[in-house]
C-alpha cells in the first residue's frame, strides 16, 4: 500500500480506505478473516493494476518467441488464479510447489492456460541433502500424495529444483527420481492427460468461494498446524477422490441458490472465521433458508467442526435442525439434551473385515458381494483408527431422531440426519488419513442417497484407491503407502479381482 494507491483507489471506488481496513480489529486480512467489502475492493483493486502490468510482460515474452510461465509460489497478490479474468493475462502456463494433493489439485486445477506444471520435493536443498539422511524418502512420499490428485486432475509436467550437485551425491534418490518420472510419462501414455472419473458433484461452501480453490484452511505450502489439520483433511481426502469438486461462497448461495448438478455441500471451520462464514447467519437469515429448503428437498449438506456456527434465534449452528447437531455456548444449559444410543453399524461406518475364506467363496461362486465389507489390507474396522482432530465441545443431537454414530464424553463426533427428503452429516474434525478419507467418501455417498453406486470400482482396502479412465478404457489401483498391500476391487459388472501391489506400487487393468 501506498498513498498514490490509496489515492487512486479513492477515485475509483468513492471512498477512501482507512488504517483499521488494513488492520481490521487489531488483526491483519488473512484468508481466515471473514472478509469485508474494503478488503474485497482492495484485493479487486491490486488485481487490476498487477494484470495490466503482467499482461505487458506476457507479450514482451511472446514477441520475443517465448512462453510466459508463471510461478505459483511464496506470492501472487494481483494474480489470483481462480478470480475472474486470469485468463484474460496471456500466461501460457503456471508452475508452482507440491507438497501435497492439495498443492497439487491447486495447481492442476487453474484455468485459462495451455499447461500446469508441479514441482515436487523435496528441493535440492542442504536442510535434506546431508550425510546420513535419505531424500528418497520424502521422494517417494511426495509422489504417493501428488499421484492420487494428478490421476483426478493431470498436470502437464513435473519437474524439480535445487542445486543438482547436492543431488548427484545420492544415487539412490536419483533411481528414485527416474523411477518417478517414468511412472508419470506412463500415466500420461495410457491415459491422454484424461481426467479419472467422478462419480458425485461436490462443492465446497465459504466465504472465499471459486477465488480461493483448494486453498481453504491454509496457505500455499501445504503448512496446516493444530488448529487447521481437523479441516485441512478435507481437501486432502477430496483431492484424490472419486468426486467432482468446485467451490463455492455464501454470495453465491444467496445470489443464485444451489446448483442443480451438486450433489453435496460440505461447509464448516472455526466460528467467526471466512470458512463457517461468521456474522453471514445473521446477517443473511435467507442463506440458512436457502439452505435449508435445498436439503429439505434432496440434497445433501456435510458440516464439519462449527459450520454454520453464529449465536442468533436461540441457535448457535444455524443449520443445526439439517446437521441434527448444535453445540451448547451457555444460552440454552436449562433445555434439556438427547444423546441416543450410538448406533454401530452404518453405511458410513460398514467397512470390516471379512475372513479370507468367505471371501474366497464369493469369488469361487461368482457372487456380487457389495464392497461394504471385503477385507484383504487394511480396513477401518468399527472405526478404529478414524481421528477426529481438535474436539470441538458441548456439542449434542438436537432430537432423539438424530443418528449418533461417535461420541466422547459429553461431545458428538460423528452423527447423521434425515431432513425431509435430504440428509445431513456432522463430523467434529477430520484431520487426513486414509481411514478418514473412507470415512468422508461413505459419507459422501450415503448423505446424497448414492449408496447404490458407492460398490463399483471402489477398493476394500482404504490404503489403496481406484481410478477409472472412461475415454482410455482402462483403470488403476494405487498403494499410497510404502509398504506392500492388498486390496479387492469390484468392477463395473460386479466381478471381483484381488490386486497385490508393492510399496508404492499402481496396477493397470482394462475396463
Amino acid at each position: 500500500v501506498s498513498p498514490a494507491a490509496l489515492d487512486d483507489f479513492e477515485k475509483e471506488y468513492g471512498y477512501r480506505l482507512r488504517p483499521e481496513d488494513f488492520v481490521n480489529e487489531g488483526s491483519y486480512n488473512s484468508a481466515w478473516r471473514v472478509p469485508r467489502k474494503p478488503q474485497r475492493d482492495w484485493i479487486d483493486f491490486l488485481s487490476h493494476f498487477v494484470r495490466a502490468n503482467v499482461k505487458k510482460l506476457a507479450s514482451l515474452s511472446h514477441e520475443a518467441g517465448k512462453e510466459a510461465m508463471m510461478f505459483l509460489g511464496d506470492q501472487w497478490i494481483g494474480t489470483e488464479p481462480y478470480k475472474d479474468g486470469f485468463e484474460d493475462l496471456g500466461l501460457d502456463a503456471v508452475v508452482g510447489s507440491i507438497g501435497d494433493g492439495t498443492t497439487t489439485r491447486m495447481i492442476a486445477d487453474i484455468p485459462g492456460v495451455k499447461y500446469t506444471e508441479g514441482r515436487f520435493l523435496p528441493y535440492f536443498f542442504p536442510d535434506t541433502f546431508y550425510e546420513g539422511n535419505d531424500p528418497s524418502i520424502e521422494g517417494l512420499d511426495n509422489w504417493r500424495k501428488a499421484r492420487r490428485a494428478i490421476l483426478r486432475s493431470p498436470i502437464a509436467r513435473m519437474g524439480y529444483g535445487g542445486y543438482l550437485s547436492l543431488a548427484a551425491k545420492f544415487p539412490k534418490f536419483v533411481d528414485a527420481v527416474e523411477h518417478i518420472s517414468d511412472e508419470f510419462r506412463d500415466i500420461h501414455d495410457r491415459t491422454d492427460g484424461e481426467a479419472a472419473r467422478g462419480v458425485l458433484n461436490v462443492a465446497i461452501l465459504n466465504c472465499w468461494g471459486k477465488m480461493r480453490s483448494w486453498m481453504a484452511y491454509t496457505v500455499a505450502h501445504a503448512l496446516p498446524n493444530k488448529q487447521t489439520y481437523s479441516y485441512y483433511g478435507i481437501l486432502e481426502s477430496l483431492s484424490g477422490m472419486r468426486v467432482n469438486v468446485r467451490f463455492i461462497s455464501f454470495d453465491d448461495v444467496l445470489e443464485h441458490g444451489v446448483a442443480d448438478d451438486i450433489d453435496v455441500i460440505v461447509t464448516g471451520g472455526p466460528v467467526d472465521t471466512a470458512f463457517s462464514g461468521g456474522s453471514v447467519w445473521a446477517e443473511e437469515p435467507r442463506l440458512a433458508a436457502t439452505l435449508r429448503a435445498w436439503v429439505h428437498g434432496g440434497g445433501a449438506l456435510i458440516g464439519v467442526g462449527q459450520p454454520s456456527a453464529q449465536q442468533f434465534q436461540g441457535r448457535f449452528f444455524q443449520l443445526a435442525d439439517v446437521l441434527g447437531v448444535d453445540e451448547e455456548r451457555h444460552q440454552t444449559l436449562s433445555v434439556d439434551k438427547y444423546f441416543p444410543a450410538v448406533t454401530p453399524e452404518h453405511f458410513i461406518t460398514a467397512d470390516v473385515h471379512l475372513g479370507e475364506g468367505v471371501l474366497q467363496g464369493f469369488l469361487d461362486a461368482g457372487y456380487r458381494k457389495p464392497l461394504s465389507g471385503c477385507g484383504g489390507g487394511q480396513a477401518i474396522g468399527e472405526l478404529g483408527g478414524i481421528d477426529f482432530g481438535e474436539p470441538i465441545a458441548d456439542t449434542f443431537p438436537v432430537n432423539e431422531d438424530v443418528t449418533l454414530l461417535r461420541a466422547d464424553g459429553g461431545q458428538v463426533q460423528l452423527a447423521v440426519n434425515e431432513y425431509g427428503k435430504g440428509r445431513g452429516v456432522y463430523v467434529s474434525g477430520l484431520p487426513y488419513s486414509a481411514a478418514n478419507a473412507r470415512l468422508l467418501e461413505r459419507a459422501l455417498f450415503w448423505a446424497s442417497h448414492n449408496e447404490g453406486k458407492y460398490a463399483a470400482y471402489s477398493s476394500s482396502n482404504p490404503e489403496c484407491e481406484v481410478a477409472v479412465f472412461d475415454k482410455s478404457g482402462c483403470y488403476c489401483v494405487v498403494n499410497n503407502t510404502d509398504r506392500a498391500q492388498s486390496t479387492y476391487v469390484e468392477r463395473g459388472d460386479g466381478r471381483i479381482e484381488r490386486i497385490e501391489l508393492a510399496p508404492s506400487g499402481i496396477a493397470w487393468r482394462t475396463i
